[in-house]
């Protein structure tokens, strides 16, 4: 059972924003569009996992994607997948990453040959190992049981090859394709169960609960100001911008698309990029609107919680979502 279902971080949504948002000319463009790039491929390999976890074995599971909790020492870790049976826990990570791969246990590094060259990553096994101890941490301090922690690496692109392969790093790696062989073998070790129903329930409750998603500012991180991003209404079918607003609908001039929401996702974007309150002359600005009168009918029709009235009225994005 899923307790907590996959969803993009913070981070990646912001990224995704900001590919539509930063000019390709602007000199962080470059940056961005890499971090976005490697955000996005993680969370494909994330997704290749589920299909496959659809076997699992232990019919108690419960399954929590993406968990950012904090340990007893103010470290937040994050886990792309965090498995929870009465008898143990199981943690998933998942790496997208094509080519022929070498885990050096030695010098605790992932290597990616291609040809005479080598391209380094970090080192998944001892980020698991990390994961792994924080977790344990984390159960003592909120008075649960010492439930053992499993730990799993798993490849998640079609195309990618081990090298060097021992077998002691084929107990902590594998494929998805081979998935749930490994959940299985996993759990046919013996092991009392040391939650009752009502402790296990508490615990993937409370994980939810101490769920905290990770904040991300394009302008702190990146140095990228309001003033820089492209303005207008992006057409959600070919990305063109911007687009004509034309008796309540939003016309698309290089596709032909006709949208009435196309607004709604593009405040998200200014959500993201920028904060969580708005008024009517910075949402005009933003999206070009051709006057507050349309400005105020869209702010109204999406029923904002609000501070201020007439012209100093402010409506607030907390809790907006598409």
């Amino acid at each position: 059972m899923i307790k907590k279902p996959r969803e993009k971080s913070v981070r990646l949504l912001t990224l995704e924003a900001a590919m539509r948002r930063v000019p390709p000319e602007h000199p962080q463009f470059k940056f961005i569009e890499k971090e976005h790039a490697r955000l996005h491929y993680g969370f494909i390999g994330e997704k290749a996992l589920d299909y496959f976890l659809t076997f699992l074995p232990n019919k108690n599971s419960q399954l929590l994607h993406g968990l950012r909790i904090e340990d007893p020492l103010n470290r937040f870790f994050q886990m792309d997948t965090l498995l929870i049976t009465p008898e143990y826990c199981l943690i998933l990570d998942s790496k997208y990453i094509s080519g022929t791969l070498e885990f050096d246990e030695t010098t605790k590094q992932l290597i990616r040959h291609r040809g005479d060259e080598k391209e380094k990553f970090g080192d998944p096994l001892s980020q698991i190992e990390r994961q792994k101890y924080q977790l344990s941490l984390w159960l003592d301090k909120h008075n649960f049981p010492p439930l053992p922690v499993a730990s799993q690496i798993v490849l998640t692109h079609s195309s990618a090859t081990l090298t060097k392969a021992t077998a002691s790093l084929m107990r902590k790696v594998t494929f998805h394709t081979n998935l749930p062989n490994k959940l299985q073998s996993i759990d046919d070790i013996k092991r009392p169960p040391l939650l009752d129903k009502s402790n296990f329930r508490k615990l993937t409750k409370l994980l939810v609960k101490k769920h905290t998603p990770d904040e991300f500012s394009l302008v702190r991180f990146y140095g990228i100001h309001y003033h820089e991003l492209r303005k207008g209404v992006v057409c959600p079918g070919c990305a063109y911008l911007p687009m004509l607003q034309k008796h309540g609908n939003w016309i698309c001039r290089n596709c032909g698309m006709y949208s009435k929401t196309a607004h709604l996702e593009n405040l998200m974007d200014y959500k993201l990029l920028v904060g969580n309150i708005i008024t009517n002359r910075i949402i005009r600005d933003f999206l070009l609107l051709p006057s507050p009168s349309v400005a105020n009918y869209l702010l109204n029709s999406m029923n904002l919680p609000t501070q201020g009235t007439n012209k100093g009225r402010k409506y607030l994005l907390d809790q907006f979502d598409i």
